[in-house]
Order: C-alpha cells, then structure tokens, then sequence
C-alpha cells in the first residue's frame, strides 16, 4: 500500500464525518419523540391589595388528654373485680378489691380499656391491674420542625385541620410545647399540644395538622410569588404599560406565604405585572420507544 499520496487519512476523516452525522440523525430522531415540550405563557396580573397570613403548620394526630393504668401499691390476692373493658366510670368508682379489704378506684371519668387481673389471682407490689381512658377530654399533638418552634408560643390560638372531618373549622390554645426535640430521618422536631374544645365526633388517633398564625400583613399590595425575578439580589417585577411595551420595575418585598408576597414600595394599585408561566404541552402523536413509529 502507497502512504505517500495521504488516502488512508483522508478516508479516515471520511468516516469520522459519516459516523458523527449519523449520531446527529439518531439524536434529533429521539428529541423529537420527547413525550412533551416546555412552552411559555405569559400571565397578567392586575396590582390588588390582599391579605397574607404566614403559619407555623405541625402534623400530628388526636389524642387523649387523660389515660392512666392503675398499679398495685401492695401484693396481695384479689377478691372482687367490678369493671370489665368499656365500662363507663367515673372518678371514684371502685375498680376491684384484695383480700385485705384495700379498693383499687378510678382516678377519673372514663372508660375501662383493659384490665390485666382475674379474680382470686395474686399479684406483686406494682403489678399492672387496670387502665382508664378518657375519650371526652381530647388534643392534638403534633410535631414542628425545629426551625418553627420559637415563633410559636402557650396559649397561642392554632388551627385544626381534621383530615377525616374536611366540613369542620377548629381551633384550640396552644397548651404545651416541650422543651425537648427529637431528630429523626435528619431534622428534628418539637412536640405540641392544642386543646380542643368541642370534641364532638373526633377519634382517638385520627390524623390532624395544626397551624397557628405568626405575620399577618393586611390590606397590602400582593403579587403572586412567580411575577419576581432577581438582578444581583435586587427584586424586580416586568410592568405592562398602556402601549404593551414592559418596564423592569425593582420593588421591596415584605411578607410571604408561598402564593403571593407583598410589595412594600415600586408598585402601586391598578398597575399590570406580567410574568412568565412555563407549562408542559404533551405532543398528540407520541409513540414511546423507537419502534412504536409507522
């Protein structure tokens, strides 16, 4: 073979152009077959004042105020067993007996959920007898990320969300936030409990979430959180004037709830704020895989 006249180099340059026009036929057949594309939509928003509300929110479930178990202060053998589980009692009301003649009483109103004894049966000094429940007296308990707990506040009104109840609005204090946090799956949180004062139809254990109101700016000028964009850390917003032309209008944000942010200054009422709103538009005639194509 004759090196000298270079067409073994210049039939591997070929090929390289050949194999990489190829690869950008194969590209551009596989982006076509993308499932959707991002479009943009420009929404117009007519300046409003608005109310914003900010809340701690904690998720948790319901529970019972008040649920005791009943130990023996003393051994002993016992005589008499007057209660069996769902029995309503009130406080007071004589549990079980010993021999000796000593009353094991309910501590309060409630309802028997276990008893652990039998009649004639001999227990040690702290065995377990009995346990009373009071499902009237309930309260949330819930969790709050660290982060939240030192805005709240005992005695705080919170909000009751309900999952299993939607039609129903309750609310209840604050009573107890503790003092100590428990860190699991990288983020620790803080248990609180809120009262509630009309226990009507809850169930021990139903899921809740409570919210309770920390900033409140009212009668404020609002805009939706997506109308503002940043220049070197400077907020601005795109005003649409009269003729359809946009002006970069930097304004000062105030409070935020996630939806909409208030404007302290750069904004007045009745201006419009256009914004843009991507959106995904899925293609008609899509065919997953490369051979669904006909």
């Amino acid at each position: 073979m004759n090196f000298k006249n270079g067409k073994p180099k210049k039939n591997r340059s070929l090929t390289i152009v050949v194999v990489l026009g190829i690869l950008l036929i194969l590209l551009a057949v596989r982006i076509s077959r993308v499932p959707g594309r991002v479009s943009v939509q420009y929404e117009n928003y007519q300046v409003v004042q608005g109310t914003i509300s900010k809340t701690v929110s904690g998720i948790g479930r319901v529970t019972t105020l008040y649920k005791e178990t009943v130990f023996a202060s003393s051994g002993g053998q016992i005589t008499q067993v007057n209660a069996v589980i769902g029995d309503i009692v009130k406080k007071g009301d004589v549990l079980l007996k010993f021999t000796s003649g000593s009353e094991i009483k309910a501590p309060f109103d409630g309802e028997v959920t276990q008893v652990y004894v039998r009649v004639n049966e001999w227990v040690n000094p702290s065995a377990r007898l009995a346990e009373v429940t009071d499902y009237i007296n309930l309260e949330i308990t819930a969790q709050v990320d660290e982060l939240d707990v030192a805005k709240i506040s005992k005695g705080q009104t919170a909000r009751i969300d309900i999952n299993a109840l939607d039609d129903e609005e309750l609310s209840g204090p604050i009573t107890s936030i503790a003092k100590e946090g428990v860190f699991s799956g990288g983020i620790t949180t803080f248990a609180i409990k809120v009262a509630i004062p009309d226990s009507s139809g809850l169930l021990v254990g139903m899921s809740a979430e409570i919210k309770a109101e920390v900033a409140r700016a009212q009668d404020v000028i609002v805009v939706p959180v997506e109308a503002v964009q940043y220049s070197d850390n400077q907020p601005y917003v795109w005003v649409k004037s009269a003729d359809a032309t946009l002006e970069q209008v930097n304004v000062e944000l105030g409070l935020s709830d996630g939806q909409l942010v208030e404007i302290k200054s750069g904004l007045t009422l009745g201006q419009t704020v256009s914004y843009e709103k991507p959106m995904v538009e899925e293609q008609r005639n899509f065919r997953p895989g490369l051979g669904g194509a006909r």
